[in-house]
This record gives structure tokens, sequence and C-alpha cells, in this order.
């Protein structure tokens, strides 16, 4: 049995696809698993830690979004992508592909579909976010399933043979690690506060750090109060604890990353970070109340979308950028967390969104799949 992943960059792309790959090992533990990504995404940092996991870099890249001259070496590198991803089917020859989005998905997801027309490989494609991404619309004309994370997810896939509303899967810690003082005290924080979980992804971090620091001396007069901030560089996060010792503030306490996030997520009473889809996931199946800043940077303005489904379910608060810019960041934090009604119909409804169930339906699909292909 041999499965291959592709997809990634991203840890919105990323994480999901880890999540199955898990899966598929618990399930199939004497398959062979490979997963095709690029020497530049998070992919290339995190796969070396799995070494029954077999890395294929390809060298792709996305269209640039003017245009011109410089989608002429995205084309041409293209050309060259699809000729990496032919050897690593030839050279592997896998039962089931997957593809999770992003740019490395499309060459063996698409070879994998052709050869599959003439041979018995299936052929599977995840969607996180509620608009379908680019790579993603134009697989899913050929391969023979789609998943989606998101009922409106359908109506970006019209040609595709068949869609499965499945959820978007979560690492297995965010549904099982509980709220305890050792927790708190793992990230130097108070048991007794009320504790705000603040990060912004890999993208944009940068402006809510700032937000935050700005508003250094509001969020210092409140006893009851801490911040978990993470800045997504070390030296940022040094900078920041030493500006808010100095402004009193040492209810804050920046890091650079946070690798136990599902200890975070545990520990949190509010949340608050952009609208990747992996976020709503993880925001959705935990339960918590979250203000929802979208990074109008992303393509289609997919954070957008992914954060107004929830909001049109009254499961989260959601700012714009145009209140970053005025500085309103904090002011909105600080008054959604004295308000506790609407922290609870916040995580209710976001409770009731979430779908803890996604590894497994996800599972079942791919488990069809692998008996459809004969193995």
């Amino acid at each position: 049995m041999k499965i291959l992943i592709a997809g990634g960059g991203t840890g919105g792309h990323f994480y999901p696809a880890l999540t199955i790959v898990r899966g598929v090992r618990a399930q199939y533990p004497d398959a062979a698993i490979g997963y095709v990504g690029t020497r530049s995404g998070i992919e290339a940092r995190v796969l070396p830690d799995l070494p029954w996991v077999q890395f294929f870099p390809i060298r792709v890249r996305g269209l640039h979004p003017q245009g011109g001259w410089r989608n002429l070496l995205v084309i041409a590198q293209l050309g060259l992508a699809f000729v990496q991803a032919l050897v690593v089917l030839v050279r592997f020859r896998p039962n089931v592909v997957i593809g999770v989005g992003g740019h490395s998905s499309f060459p063996p997801v698409l070879l994998s579909a052709l050869l599959g027309r003439f041979c018995s490989i299936r052929t599977v494609i995840h969607e996180q976010n509620v608009i379908g991404g680019r790579a993603n619309r134009w697989l899913s004309r050929c391969v023979d399933l789609v998943l989606v994370s998101f009922e409106e997810s359908k109506r970006s896939f019209p040609h595709a043979k068949r869609v499965i509303t499945s959820g978007n899967p979560i690492r297995e810690e965010f549904l099982h690690v509980k709220r305890s003082d050792e927790l708190y005290r793992e990230f130097g924080l108070d048991p007794s506060r009320r504790t705000i979980l603040v990060f912004g992804g890999s993208r944009g971090a940068g402006q809510i750090t700032d937000q935050i620091l700005s508003g250094r001396h509001a969020i210092a007069g409140i006893d009851g109060l801490q911040i978990l901030l993470a800045t997504g560089d070390p030296g940022t996060a040094h900078s920041i604890n030493a500006a808010m010792r100095e402004a009193g503030a040492s209810n804050v306490v920046a890091t650079a990353y946070i690798d136990k996030m599902a200890e975070a997520f545990a520990i949190a009473d509010l949340v608050v970070c952009r609208s990747g889809a992996t976020s709503l996931a993880e925001i959705t199946s935990c339960g918590k109340p979250a203000l929802l800043i979208p990074w109008r940077g992303a393509v289609d303005d997919h954070q957008w979308k992914n954060a107004r489904a929830l909001e049109e379910r009254n499961a989260c608060e959601l700012v714009n950028e145009e209140s970053i810019v005025r500085h309103e960041l904090v002011d909105r934090i600080l008054g959604l967390i004295r308000d506790e009604y609407r922290l609870g119909t916040l995580a209710e409804n976001a409770e009731r969104l979430g779908n803890r169930q996604a590894s497994s339906l996800i599972q079942g699909e791919i488990r069809a799949l692998i008996e459809g292909a004969g193995s």
C-alpha cells in the first residue's frame, strides 16, 4: 500500500495534511507514505521529524497577482514541477494521492488523476476554506472525490464528480487537553486570571502585535486579565516583553511561537487571531469565543469569507483592517472579555459548528478509495 500526500506551504494547508498523514499511518501501519511539497514550505521543517514519511520536494510557485514578466518564470518553473512530479509518481507508484491545496499539490494530483484513467490510482482533494483555492478548483474537475470543510464550499466545485462535507481535521490533542493550573504555569500565567490568546498565524502577526503593544497601558490597568501573545519572531517577543515591563503590564506574556497550541487553547477564555481555515476549525472544535481579524491579502479574500461564515451564525466577532488602522483592536478585545453573556453565546455557537469527527470521516473516505483501487 502506497499513499501520497501533496500540498502545503502554509500551516493552513499543512496541518490538516499532517492530521491526515497520522490518521493514515494509524489505519495502515505497514503503508508507505510519501509527501510532495516544497523546500520553502512548513512541511520541509516538520516532516524530517517523521522518518516514516518520505519527502519529495519540487520547485513550484503561484502566479503573481499583478501578472507580467514575473509569471513567465513561474510558468517555466511549473513545467519543471510537472517533470519532477512525474518522476515521483513513477518511482513511488502510489495507490492513492491526496491533495490538500497549495501550489505543490497541483502537478502531482493532476498527473495522478490523468494516470488514474489508465491504472488504479485514486485521487482526492481536501479544501479547508469556504471558497475553493485555485489549485483545488482546477483539480476538482478530474479527481475522484472532493472533501470540503464548509457546506458553502460546494459552490466552488460545480463540476466535481463527487463532493462531501467532511470538515477540517485538527490535531488530536486539541480534542483532549483539559484546562489545569499546571498548564497556566507552563506558559508563565496566573490560573486565577481570565486569559486571552492572541496570535497572527504565518501572515500578518506584526499588525496584531503592534496593536497589543499600543494598548499596553490600558491592558496594564486590568488586574483579572492576562494575555498570551505569539509574535511570530523571537526578537519581537523580547522587545514586547521589555516594553510591557516598562509600562507595568506584567499581565502580558509574549513568546515567538506557541509549540503547544492545544494547551494554549485549553486555558484561553477568548481567542484573537486571523481567520485561516485551520484556526477556525480549532476554535469551533474547542468551542472557544473568538475575535477574528481576517488578513485581507489572502488569495480571493478567503479569510474574510471564512470569518463571515462564522459571523453569520453568531459564532465570532469580526474586526476589519480599518479598525486596526484606527487602533481600536484592544478596545474591542477588552469590551468583549468583560461581556460574559456574549462570550458564552459565541462559545456555544462556535461549538455547534465544530466537527470533531472530521478526521475519522476523512479516513473513512480514504479507506473507501483504497478499497476501490483494489488494494
